[in-house]
Order: C-alpha cells, then structure tokens, then sequence
C-alpha cells in the first residue's frame, strides 16, 4: 500500500547517475575501477611528470563516478581512489623504513601498507557523507559540496595525528597559469579552485552547459581579479649564496668514521665558495652534537668570516639541564639556534612509545628520540631576519608563517637520502617552491644528497643541484617584505569558501 502525498510527507529524490557509455550509469567493480584510474592518474599531476591538467581531469572522472552510487558503493569508490593516489605517490614510504630504517622487508611493507590504508580512509569518507547524507541534491549544489568537503579533509590530513600535508592538490597549481592563486588563498584555495574546475567538467559532461559556463566565468572573473596584484617588494640588496650538498650516504654517514668524513668533506668543498655572503650546509649535515665538534666547526667558520661569508649548518644539539636532544640549525657567528619544531613520528620519535616499543627494536634509525624546539623560526644573518624550516617542516605552512613579515627570505635545510630515488625528492621540492610563492619569500634549501634549489619569491628555481650529486651551488636571492593574503590569513579564507559552498546542497536537503 503506497501513502498518499499530503500535508508534512516529504518527497524524496533520488540522485541523478551520470550516463556512460551506450546511455547507462556506470556502477559495481567497473566504477570501482575507474576510482582506482582516477587516483593513480591524479599523481601525475605532481612533480616530477607535472602534467598539472591531469589533476582537474582525474577528479572530475573520480566525481562522476560518485554521482548517484548508494552509500556503501562511494565508501567503496572513494577507498579505492585513495589507496592509488597515496599507494603510488607515497610509495617512498616503503624505501625510508627499508633503507634508512634497516628494518626487516615485511616489517617495512606491513607499515607501509598500514599507512596508505589509513590516508585512503580521507576520501572514502568523504565519498560516503557526500552520498549518505547530500546525495539527492541537485548535481550543482552537490558538487559543490563535494568539492567543499575534499578541501576540508584535506587541511584536516594536514593535522590530524601530526599531519601528512604531502600531495595536497592545491599544489599542482606551481606551473600552471593559475599558479597566482596560491599566493593569495594558499595551498587550501588552490585545492578550491582545482576542484571546481573539476566540477565544471562534470557539469559539461552532464550537458549542463549553462550551469557549467556560469562556475567557470566565476572562476575566470576572480581569476582577472587577483591575479595581476603583487604582494611583496624587494627589501634592500640581494645576498651571495653558496650551498655545499656533500652526498654522503646514510649509512656512510653513520659509520664509525662518519663525522670525520662529514666534516673533511664538507670543510674541503665550502673552501670553492668562499666569499659569498651565506654559505649553507644540509640537515645534519655533521652527524654529531654541536658541543662534541664545535672547535673545528667554530675554527671554520672563522676562517670564512674573513672571507666575508657567514657559515650555517644543520646539526644536532643536546641540552646538559635535561638530556633533550634537538635536530637544528645554527647560524655559527652569532652562536644563534633553530630547533625543529615539527617532527616526523617514527623517525624522530616514537608517538605511543610505552606501546609501540616493539616497533623501535624492529626499526635502527638513528636520533629517533628527539625533542621538538619552539619559537618562531626567525634568525638574523648577512643582514637579513630569515625564517628557518629544517626538512618535512617545509610542508607545514602554518610553521613557515610564524615567522613572517619579519623574515626577508626562507632557508629550509633537508637530509632527503633516505627518500632514494623515489618520487619524494622532487615532490618535496615542489612543496618548498609552493611554500616560497605563498609566502612571498624567496628560500635557499640545502640537501645531503639533492635536490638543493635556490627558489625566488615566485616559486621558480633559479638554481639547481642535480639528484645524488656532490656540488657547490651558488646564486643569489633576493629578499622581500610585505604580507601575502596566504601568509597574512592562512587557510581560513578558503575554509570559509568552502563553508559557503556547503550551504546550497544543505538548503536543497531542507526542502526535500
């Protein structure tokens, strides 16, 4: 027996599946399927194959395919989509607990997969709330939710449990011609946009033509808007860099005659650069406590002061008051300190640690008890404030803002061996030429063993080491002052967008 339409029944629609091949909705394995495409085609996007269109293309096939499959399906659909986006970019994973952590194969592949298994559970929620509880709104309003919720879960990746803000898609914006965005909304924004893009090609693959061409004369409006303003100057004269990348190898480098070789190597090719007004050496580039070589290291820095250059290197510290150990820099003629802040669980310490100390046996890595620093970033040197990131801190916008409008330009310093010849070398590159262009600060970063860059305030390399090379690399950057809207206000401006962006889809709910 049907009910009668009457007073305070409520009628409601079903989603609209979009039609495929011979006019039917695609579903079960074979949109699956495609979910599994669309999250691997989606890594192409990033460096080092940087075919940015391949982003807006992978996530508008990943939402068609989500438009109209039932709850269970999407959960299904938007697992899938994760497991090959993070099981492809971040299979570097695997290479740092083999190689760097010398731990046992299996043990390796088992938290490898745990960890791509764990990211892949972002987007399959995401596909399930949008189904179970926004699926019979409009296709307009529903993507845009969709495309709201992806930008939200992604910042949400950036800060859950430490954080894993790597391939986040606002950054394949770098080297495209909507890279302005970036300075002005930031990474979060630039998700925004990339994923409205997507939703305009879903709207024309629908044949919502209209619907389609309105979102994008929005976006190229904003776009005509934001994109010819300029946010930062130059502050004074440019500054002589020189960066040592010493390429030791991880194990060599911790070897019993490891200090000895880092410091003979590193001494010996500084002496080609002298003269220039900063010269850098890598993350830990000494393996060893400041205290333990600081007589040789302050004899050194000496001897280039009378050159003109003033020496900074990455380094470990130790606390005597209570036994902390610090992953730093150290800008030697003024004795001034930078302790990392944030730091990599499992790496350089162990999250859990009464619990998991079965995995710290299984795992050698050395400095994994580290303690993390605090303050700002900001360090004075060649006249200049510079704001000081050491590593994976270069993905966490949020650090690298702290020490902003003060800092001039940005210095990174890295040790990327244990990424190996993977894909990491050359997305965290694209991470510190993002961060460069959203801050508006030019950045000198040095690695161990590549990729050393010297990147301007644009977010272009200006100078390059190669992968796996030992070389000096000099240029010059140049420093800036002024506030980008990205550095000024961080993401919740895009945030806020995509608040706004939730609010027709949850209007349509209302009066189903």
């Amino acid at each position: 027996m049907t009910r009668p339409r009457g007073e305070g029944s409520k009628r409601v629609r079903a989603p609209d599946p979009l039609l495929w091949l011979a006019g039917r909705p695609l579903t079960g394995w074979s949109a699956t399927g495609l979910s599994v495409l669309a999250g691997a085609v989606l890594v192409l996007a990033f460096a080092p194959f940087d075919l940015h269109l391949l982003a807006p293309l992978a996530l508008a096939l990943w939402f068609a395919v989500l438009r109209g499959a039932p709850p269970g399906a999407a959960l299904r659909h938007g697992y899938a989509f994760g497991l090959a986006f993070f099981g492809f970019g971040a299979t570097w994973i695997f290479n740092s607990l083999l190689i760097f952590g010398d731990a046992p194969w299996l043990v390796a592949s088992l938290v490898t997969l745990l960890f791509v298994l764990g990211l892949a559970l972002y987007p399959a929620l995401l596909a399930w709330i949008l189904t179970r509880y926004f699926g019979p709104a409009p296709l307009v309003s529903w993507l845009l939710a969709l495309v709201a919720g992806f930008v939200i879960l992604e910042l949400l990746r950036g800060w859950l449990f430490s954080g894993f803000p790597w391939l986040l898609v606002g950054h394949v914006l770098l080297d495209s011609p909507a890279r302005g965005w970036l300075p002005v909304v930031g990474e979060a924004g630039g998700a925004l946009l990339v994923g409205l893009l997507a939703a305009v090609l879903v709207l024309v693959a629908a044949r919502r033509f209209s619907a389609g061409a309105l979102l994008l004369a929005a976006l190229l409006a904003a776009s005509a808007a934001v994109l010819p303003w300029r946010w930062v100057e130059p502050a004074g004269p440019g500054l002589s860099v020189g960066i040592v990348q010493g390429n030791i190898e991880q194990a060599r480098k911790w070897a019993e005659d490891g200090v000895r070789l880092a410091m003979s190597r590193y001494t010996g090719m500084s002496e080609e650069a002298a003269g220039v007004d900063l010269l850098v050496w890598p993350e830990t580039a000494i393996p060893a406590f400041y205290f333990e070589v600081h007589s040789e290291l302050e004899r050194f820095s000496g001897t280039m002061e009378e050159a003109g250059t003033e020496l900074v290197i990455g380094i470990f510290d130790y606390d005597p008051a209570d036994g902390s150990m610090y992953n730093s820099i150290r800008h030697i003629p003024s004795a001034a300190t930078y302790d990392k802040r944030q730091l990599v669980p499992f790496g350089e310490y162990l999250p859990l640690r009464d619990r998991l100390a079965w995995l710290d046996r299984l795992l050698d890595i050395p400095m994994s008890d580290l303690s993390p620093g605090t303050g700002s970033g900001r360090v004075e040197m060649a006249g200049q404030v510079a704001g000081l990131s050491i590593c994976y801190e270069a993905a966490y916008a949020r650090r690298i803002r702290t020490a902003l409008p003060e800092a001039g330009f940005l210095l990174n310093v890295s040790n990327d061996a244990w990424f190996g010849r993977t894909l990491a070398p050359h997305q965290h590159l694209q991470i510190a030429r993002v961060r460069a262009l959203e801050m508006g600060r030019p950045m000198i970063r040095s690695t161990n063993t590549g990729i050393s860059a010297l990147i301007d305030a644009e977010g272009r390399v200006t100078a390059r080491a190669g992968l796996f090379t030992s070389e000096v690399l000099r240029g010059e950057i140049r420093p800036q002052q002024g506030h980008t809207p990205a550095a000024r206000f961080g993401p919740w401006p895009a945030v806020l967008l995509a608040l706004l962006l939730l609010l027709p889809a949850l209007r349509s709910l209302r009066r189903a």
